[in-house]
Formats: C-alpha cells, structure tokens, sequence
C-alpha cells in the first residue's frame, strides 16, 4: 500500500494536486486544506507520481518517491517548440552503420530514457533484451531469413505482399536487407497475456529511437525481426525470448555511417474535424 505525507507548512492548498490525479483518490482536507487519500486510496494507487510532480512547492511525499530523487524541471533547459518540431522532423531510420560496436553503458543510458515512456494506468509492462554485436545480430537475421523462406514456400500472402523472395535473395547476395549489419539490437517485450503490453512496447520503443537520435546514434525499427519473434518459435527462442513473450518493439542500433542534412516530404495530414 501506498501512503501519502504532507508538509503543511510548504502546501499552499491550492489542489491542484487532487485535479490531476487520474486515478481520483484525492481529496483535500477540510479542516486544514491539504490533501489526502480517500479511504482506501492507497491501495488503489497506481504509483504514477502526478501529484507529486505536479506540486512546485514540493509538499507532497509518497511512500515511492521523494522530492531528494526527483530532479526539477526547468522550463530554461526544455527545447523551444520550433526547435522540438526540427528534432523530430529530422529524424531518419538509420540503415547504415559505422563498423563499430555500441557501448553497453551507452545503451543503458538510452534505456533508462525510455522507460519514462507513458504505459495505461502505470503498468510499466515493458521488458528489454538486448542483442550486443554484429555477429549475433546477423545470426538472428539468418533465422529471420529461414522463417521467410517457409513462407515464401507455402505461398504465404503476407510473404507475397511483402516481397520475402527479394529480401532472400539479397541475404543469399550478401546484402543484410533484414538487419543491415546493425552491431546493436534491443527489443522492447511484455507478456502476452497482458492487454497492455503491445501498446507499451511500441510507446517505449518510440522514446527508445527518439533518445537514440537525440544521443546520435542511429536505430531503425527492425519490423521483419519483430514479426519472426513473435511467430517462430526458433526466433523467439535465438533471441533469448519465452513463449509467454510478446515482442512489441524491435530496434536496430549503431552508430550512423552518415548524416542527414535535409528533411524530405511527406503526405498531408489525412484529418477529420468534427
């Protein structure tokens, strides 16, 4: 159970607090107009820090969390929006990589960036495992391979929609069009049995790229590997994954081998007012 301390003195009992709870398990007191728990609140709290961060006062204290560890957020530091536009517009799915390996505190450092990701209700589901070297993501890459050649065998729609048969041939041709060489993979897996697992992967996998980009490095998704993953068993099981395991988010990582220096077009926007 959760519990909920508050410094008196420092709350101005503006409830603000109570507003964004998401979870509505706030009330201010009347009598000294601070906030608390409903009855039972605590058990009910999904730990996701709102009140906690929302308070600039810094009067709140849960029994998760304190205002010691929790770094404040100066708006000075924030990109301006139109340099946030730039940052995410001149993002490109890297393909091309140096010859050089990713450091593992590296990758660290990009892990513990996405697991800020947003997930329903806190549920954090989202688990990582990560393929360190060239050699071992190619390995992967030649099951991949395998898996599509199944397909492309029996004549699968989805290995005819996506033309496997030309992905086997570059792999045979020496052309790694499924991993491309990359020294790094990371995937972003839950349980399958979780409704929120998917959904929280493919966030945190996102924050994952972003953060790789911001960092500069180059990550790409690596959706063919993902699809193997979660519909062969012997990729699942080269990857290191249980048959419980639902891969939501596979990456390709590595330093680029070259930089971007324009942003290309894309299509309107397709929206519906209403």
């Amino acid at each position: 159970m959760i519990t909920i301390e508050v410094d008196k003195k420092a709350c101005k009992g503006d409830g603000r607090c109570v507003e964004v709870c998401p979870m509505l398990i706030l009330k201010m007191n009347k009598n000294d107009r601070v906030p608390e728990f409903i009855p039972g609140g605590g058990e009910l709290c999904i730990n996701c820090g709102h009140c906690f961060a929302c308070c600039p006062h810094g009067a709140i204290k849960l029994s998760t969390m304190d205002v010691k560890d929790a770094p404040r957020v100066e708006p000075a530091k924030l990109p301006a929006p139109e340099q946030a536009a730039l940052f995410l517009k001149a993002r490109r799915s890297v393909r091309a990589y140096k010859d050089e390996p990713v450091d593992r505190a590296a990758i660290e450092g990009l892990l513990d960036i996405a697991r800020y990701a947003p997930s329903g209700i806190n549920r954090q589901p989202v688990n990582w495992l990560v393929v360190m070297g060239k050699d071992k993501v190619h390995d992967l890459g030649g099951l991949v391979c395998k898996w599509m050649e199944g397909l492309v065998t029996v004549k699968s729609e989805i290995a005819q929609s996506l033309r496997f048969d030309r992905l086997i041939e570059s792999w045979k041709n020496g052309q790694d069009r499924i991993c491309r060489g990359a020294p790094g993979m990371v995937i972003a897996y839950g349980v399958k049995d979780d409704p929120m697992a998917l959904q929280s992967c493919l966030i945190a996998g996102t924050y994952f790229e972003l953060a790789a980009f911001g960092m500069g490095f180059g990550a790409c998704w690596a959706g063919y590997v993902n699809m193997a993953i979660n519909t062969d068993p012997q990729v699942r099981k080269a990857a290191g994954l249980s048959s419980r395991a639902l891969a939501g988010a596979v990456m390709l990582l590595g330093y680029p081998k070259y930089r971007y220096s324009r942003i290309p077009g894309r299509n309107p926007a397709k929206i519906v007012w209403k």
